[in-house]
Order: C-alpha cells, then structure tokens, then sequence
C-alpha cells in the first residue's frame, strides 16, 4: 500500500467515522442527561408536601 492509498482510506475513514461517533456519543450522553433529569424530578417532586393550588381572588 502506498502513502497516498494509506491517507487516502485513512480521510474516507474518519469523514465516515467521526460523524457517527459523534451521534453516538451525543445520543449516549442525551439519554444519560435526561435519566438524571427525570431521577432529579422525581425526587424533588417526592420531597415537596402536595398543596392545593391556591384559589385566584373574585
């Protein structure tokens, strides 16, 4: 293999590669977010005393 083949495959393989890892790594880290969102919700939900919206004045 010559130089130019080897740089060649080389760009072709990271014009291919870096854009797919690239989505997996944010899908990854946007399902992991929005898991530690939702735990956060839950929690914060859980610790607050259930009210009864206040009644708007007539």
């Amino acid at each position: 293999m010559t130089p130019e083949e080897f740089f060649m495959y080389l760009i072709i393989g990271l014009v291919v590669l870096a854009p797919i890892g690239a989505r997996l790594y944010r899908r990854l880290t946007l399902n992991r977010t929005t898991q530690q969102l939702r735990e956060q919700l839950n929690q914060s939900q859980s610790n607050q005393p259930t009210q009864a919206p206040p009644e708007r004045p007539r």
